[in-house]
C-alpha cells in the first residue's frame, strides 16, 4: 500500500511517499521543509506532491494533541483538519496522530545497528514501553502489548511539572518560575529549555547575558550545544550537564510510572546530537536516582533512537 507519512514539528516538516506491505516500511521519497514562511501544511503538500503518484492513504505525526481529524499545533501557528487535506489532495483517508504516537508505532521498524544502548538492562518483550524525546518541545509516549504489537498512547507528557533532586535543581526550579509560573520538564528539556539552562548557569556563576555571543546567535540551542560538546565554554559545558542529568531523571520518572521492562527508548532531534554526552555518567546517574527503586531501574533497557526516519515509518505504519 502506498502512503504519505508526515513528521509535522514546531521548526520542520519532513514528508515521505512510502510502500508499507507485510515486511515493513519502505520510504520511496522524502523531503525536509521549513516551516518558517509557511502558510500551513498545504503549502509543503503541493511542493511535495506535484509530481508523485496520489497516496491511498496518508497519516501526519504533529506536534500537539489531535482527535485523529483536527488540531492546533503546540509550538506553531498552524492549525491542521484531515478533511481538508481529503479533499484539497484527493486523498481518500488521512488520519493525524501525536508525534510521539508515531515514534511508539516506529520503533519496531528500527534496526539495531539505529540504536544506541545506554543501558543494556534485562528486556521483557511484552512489558510496556516508554518513548520520550526533546526537540522543540518534549514528547511522551507508553507503549502498551495488545497481545500482537505495542500500541502507543496518546499523551502530553512532556507537560508534567518538574520536580528538583538538589539545591541546584530547587535554584533552577525558581529561576524558571519567576519567568513561567509554573515549570514544566519541557522548560528545560528541548531547545528553548538548552538555552533557559544556560541562561540559568550564567545567572549562577554572575556572569552577563547581554552580550553573550551564544545568546545572540541565529540558533542559540545550537551553538550552546556546540560549545558545550567542544568544552569550549564551562557554562554552556554546565548547562548540558544539568540538561543530561534531568533528561536521566525524567526518563526515569517515566519508567517507573509504566513499568517499562520493554524498553526506554530516547528519541527526538537533541539525544542523537548529543550521544558523547548521554553517555557519560550524567544521564544514568539522573536514571537511577529513584530511592528504594535504584536497584529495578537497572534492569530497565535504555536506548537512544538514531534513526531520523522513524516517526515518518510510525506514521505510515498507522496509516494503514
Amino acid at each position: 500500500m502506498r502512503v504519505l507519512s508526515g513528521d509535522i514539528g514546531g521548526t520542520h516538516s519532513r514528508l515521505a511517499l512510502c510502500e508499507v506491505d507485510a515486511d515493513g516500511v519502505r520510504i520511496l521519497h522524502r523531503e525536509r521543509y521549513l516551516n518558517a514562511g509557511a502558510a500551513g501544511l498545504a503549502d509543503h503538500l503541493h511542493a511535495f506532491l506535484g509530481h508523485l503518484p496520489a497516496p491511498e492513504a496518508a497519516c501526519f505525526a504533529v506536534a500537539g494533541p489531535t482527535d485523529g481529524r483536527r488540531v492546533q499545533l503546540t509550538n506553531l501557528p498552524w492549525a491542521i483538519d484531515a478533511g481538508e487535506i481529503e479533499a484539497g489532495f484527493h486523498i481518500p483517508r488521512v488520519r493525524l496522530i501525536n508525534d510521539f504516537l508515531a515514534v511508539g508505532h516506529g520503533i519496531d521498524a528500527v534496526d539495531a545497528q539505529h540504536l544506541a544502548v545506554l543501558q543494556a538492562g534485562h528486556t521483557h518483550e511484552h512489558a510496556p514501553r516508554v518513548v520520550l524525546g526533546a526537540g522543540t518541545g518534549l514528547g511522551v509516549s507508553l507503549c502498551v502489548w495488545n497481545g500482537q504489537r505495542h500500541i502507543p498512547l496518546p499523551s502530553e507528557g512532556g507537560h508534567i511539572g518538574f520536580a528538583p533532586m538538589d539545591d541546584e535543581q530547587l535554584a533552577l526550579l525558581n529561576f524558571l518560575r519567576a519567568e513561567y509560573k509554573r515549570a514544566s520538564v519541557e522548560r528545560i528539556l528541548s531547545g528553548p529549555g538548552i538555552v533557559a539552562l544556560y541562561r540559568f548557569r550564567l545567572k549562577q556563576s554572575g556572569r552577563p547575558q547581554n552580550d553573550n555571543p551564544l545568546l545572540h546567535d541565529k540558533l542559540p540551542a545550537a551553538a550552546i550545544t556546540q560549545a558545550a560538546l567542544a568544552n569550549s565554554e564551562p557554562q554552556a559545558a554546565e548547562a548540558l550537564r544539568l540538561f543530561c542529568r534531568i533528561y536521566g531523571q525524567v526518563a526515569g520518572d517515566l519508567a517507573l510510572l509504566g513499568q517499562a521492562l520493554g524498553g526506554v527508548y530516547v528519541a527526538g532531534g537533541i539525544a542523537p546530537k548529543i550521544l558523547p554526552l548521554l553517555k557519560h555518567a550524567e544521564f544514568l546517574e539522573g536514571f537511577h536516582a529513584k530511592g528504594r527503586f535504584a536497584e529495578w531501574t537497572r534492569g530497565v533497557p535504555v536506548s537512544v533512537v538514531l534513526d531520523e526516519d522513524v516517526g515518518l515509518k510510525g506514521a505510515a505504519l498507522a496509516a494503514v
